[in-house]
């Protein structure tokens, strides 16, 4: 790390000390060892990196190192204008024990754990120029916190933490730290601005609910060069709050996921706009690809989806506009919800093959949107995609379709589709253009079924 013109608070310089610094205009560098921290992967160290985060504040803001070692702890509370840097060799360790994690009030319901608490190992509200940095690793200790099943979304079920968990903050920088195994979603930002994600690499393995990276009601973030392998999906936008997720970039990602790669919703209370995709690469998505959803009453609008590359998918795109109306506990959202608009998305340039699995479980890219409420001014063009075959002559006269209005919204919600490749329902303006697609077996069915597809173009693959 270049440390360039920066103080040095408390034992790492011998007979400094803190009094005075304020007045020095420097950022400060912190030891954590220096307040204590033992590093061994046993002793609890919270307090002492803590104080260390405390201690750099108050001079003014600087540097929070975290040398080569196992330091165990629970909940850190980050505060404006500190980076933690996570050196080489340096693990910071999420404690076993549920008790070291304090919950966090939370104005949104938490779906997957329920009630209006979250719990996390590093945690921020209201706070300006946090980074979090360096190529050391953060182990949230994932095998720990199995999933409990939600009966009462309003009550909180056992406490799983996430890894980090921003609400609220300004210019946020994420870089080239390792996490892994988290207690529940890995990085999720809620509610922050001007934010930068970058190098990161993210690995999940024990259980469902451990997403990657989630950005929730965001407004002006960069995802760039991110290696997400998770068991839920590996990147999600979500508007859990009465504010749309806006002006996003993700780009030269790859993803691996037991669930989606990469997909806007389902939590969409205040919508997505201005969002746009380029150059990722999907591995082994066993829920598909791309996944472009709204349905609790906010707008999906103005997406470009730009050279994606996908090995062993299910479906490689879906869009859906639907009716599940959840209001995320916020009393004073419109009673009934609103179906959001789904308009003006252009995806160019997509290569995928689909997985084994797809065959076994008719998966079928799909654009659906409701009666009433179609999805609009969609374009898909440029798309070379290999899909299973197998389907059967009965599949292909299948008729009757339920709408599904408010079902979760899912790919393979309406079952094996009439059609092997795309299926189109309730649109108006598409345009499908120079798609390739081809059989690994034969399929009784044709590529592509519309119902209620008006003004649109589609042209033959």
């Amino acid at each position: 790390m270049d440390l360039g013109r920066r103080r040095f608070l408390g034992a790492a310089v011998p007979g400094l000390v803190v009094a005075g610094l304020a007045a020095c205009s420097a950022p400060v560098v912190v030891d954590v060892r220096a307040f204590g921290a033992r590093g061994d992967g046993v002793t609890r160290d919270t307090a002492a990196i803590q104080a260390a985060v405390d201690a750099a504040s108050e001079a003014g803001g600087g540097t929070v190192v975290l040398p080569a070692g196992r330091f165990l702890a629970g909940t850190l509370v980050l505060r404006s204008r500190i980076t933690l840097h996570l050196a080489p060799g340096a693990v910071l360790l999420g404690s076993p024990d549920v008790a070291d994690y304090p919950a966090q009030a939370f104005p949104a319901r938490d779906l997957d754990v329920g009630g209006y608490q979250v719990w996390a190992l590093l945690f921020a509200e209201d706070a300006d120029q946090i980074a979090i940095e360096g190529d050391g690793v953060i182990d949230g200790h994932g095998a720990a916190f199995p999933r409990a099943v939600v009966r009462n979304p309003d009550v909180a079920e056992r406490p799983r933490p996430r890894t980090v968990f921003l609400r609220n903050c300004r210019d946020v920088r994420l870089s080239d730290v390792t996490l892994r195994e988290s207690g529940l979603w890995t990085v999720h930002l809620a509610l922050c601005d001007t934010v930068r994600i970058r190098g990161l690499r993210i690995t999940s393995t024990v259980h469902i609910n451990q997403d990657g990276i989630v950005l929730d009601s965001c407004h002006d973030a960069i995802v760039d060069d991110c290696s997400v392998d998770t068991e839920d999906d590996a990147i999600v936008l979500k508007s859990s709050f009465p504010r749309a997720c806006t002006d996003v970039r993700i780009t030269n990602c790859v993803v691996r996921s037991r669930c989606a790669g990469l997909k806007l919703g389902t939590q969409s209370l205040g919508g997505f706009r201005n969002i746009a995709i380029s150059h990722v690469v999907f591995r082994d998505c066993r829920l598909g690809g791309l996944k472009l959803q709204t349905v609790d009453g906010g707008d999906l609008e103005d997406v470009t989806v730009d050279d994606l590359v996908m090995h062993d998918v299910a479906a490689p795109i879906s869009i859906r506009r639907g009716r599940r109306g959840f209001d995320f506990g916020f009393r004073e959202a419109q009673r009934p919800r609103p179906v959001g608009a789904l308009r003006r998305v252009r995806i160019q340039r997509v290569r995928a093959t689909m997985s084994v699995d797809a065959r076994r479980e008719g998966h079928t890219m799909s654009v659906a949107g409701l009666p009433g409420f179609p999805v609009e001014d969609v374009e898909l063009a440029d798309l070379d995609v290999t899909f299973p075959g197998g389907g059967t002559p009965d599949e292909a006269r299948r008729a009757g379709i339920p709408e599904q209005e408010s079902a979760y919204p899912e790919h393979t919600m309406f079952g094996v589709l009439p059609a092997y490749a795309l299926w189109v329902r309730h649109a108006a303006r598409l345009t499908v253009r120079d798609v390739r697609f081809a059989l690994a077996t034969p399929d009784a069915r044709p590529a592509v079924v519309g119902d209620d597809v008006v003004d649109s173009r589609i042209s033959p693959p």
